[in-house]
């Protein structure tokens, strides 16, 4: 494939000082299992240090800030945005459930980073924009299903979920994000992976960029392109800000009683059912009238 069109990895256009991919001021790292919070979206949520990376508790965030939403549904948005949790301590959980972030009956917590907890947050909250990228600009990409491919991601012909926006650098041929994890040739040095189950959601975690180690900037746009088109069909509710420049959910609706309708219509039964059902009557006949005489007698 002709690379000559694709722009280099520093040609991603940045924003200003104040963009999204501006890296935070370092600052000095505290020691292990010490609560820390970080305000996400005006809500403070509590923090740790777990091997050297401070991380969010996930269900203080799905409690609070994504608490209209189900829990296979922000389960189902981590797995395709590829975060992984990691499992706090039986210590971790008890200073945790100290620091109120988790009930006392909680058994166990994941933790999340706090760029993972943005993502997250930001597809549900949020409104995912496209990074601002030039219009030849692709990023090199692979997968490892069934034989393995690698590809060019055109950000800018992905404008929908079944966009054709990978170019296969080997056939030429374009196809869609979901339908090239399922698109694979036979090389030499080649291994055969066996591909899950034909999820066609799951090319969020299998598709990768070919460069295992990438910049920060090149590694958050390829985050926020896969951000994209990764709704779902269920609408978000809508939050507003105050004076005070705190995010501010709506109330939760008050739950709906619900009503069960039986069906009392007869089904229609055959010869062999309907004398089963006469015979079972007269049975049952027979039991009620003599409990009736035994009653009467005594």
């Amino acid at each position: 494939m002709d690379k000559s069109h694709l722009s280099s990895t520093n040609d991603i256009i940045m924003t200003s000082s104040t963009g999204s991919y501006q890296q935070e001021p370092r600052t000095p790292p505290r020691p292990p299992n010490q609560v820390g919070q970080v305000i996400l979206y005006g809500v403070p949520i509590v923090s740790l240090v777990i091997d050297h990376n401070e991380r969010l508790c996930l269900a203080q965030i799905s409690n609070t800030l994504l608490k209209n939403y189900s829990y296979n549904e922000i389960h189902n948005r981590r797995v395709a945005l590829g975060i992984t949790c990691v499992q706090c301590t039986p210590v971790q959980l008890e200073i945790l459930r100290r620091a109120g972030a988790m009930p006392i009956s909680s058994r166990r917590c994941g933790m999340i980073t706090k760029r993972e907890a943005e993502r997250l947050c930001k597809s549900f909250l949020g409104e995912n924009a496209p990074p601002k990228l030039p219009d030849n600009f692709a990023f090199d990409v692979t997968h490892e299903c069934a034989w393995g491919c690698r590809g060019n991601f055109i950000p800018a012909r992905y404008n929908s979920s079944r966009a054709k926006c990978i170019k296969c650098s080997l056939c030429n041929m374009y196809f869609s994000p979901n339908k090239f994890i399922f698109h694979s040739h036979r090389t030499p040095d080649a291994k055969y992976t066996q591909p899950d189950a034909a999820n066609f959601n799951s090319w969020r975690r299998h598709l990768k960029l070919s460069d295992k180690q990438p910049a920060d900037e090149m590694a958050f746009a390829w985050e926020d392109v896969k951000a994209m088109f990764n709704g779902g069909s269920r609408k978000r509710a809508c939050g507003l800000f105050n004076g005070h420049g705190v995010f501010v959910l709506p109330p939760s609706p008050q739950p709906v009683r619900a009503t069960l309708i039986f069906n009392l219509s007869t089904p229609t039964l055959t010869g062999p059912q309907r004398q089963r059902k006469e015979e079972g009557g007269r049975i049952m006949s027979s039991i009620l009238n003599q409990n009736r005489a035994k009653s009467s007698i005594e």
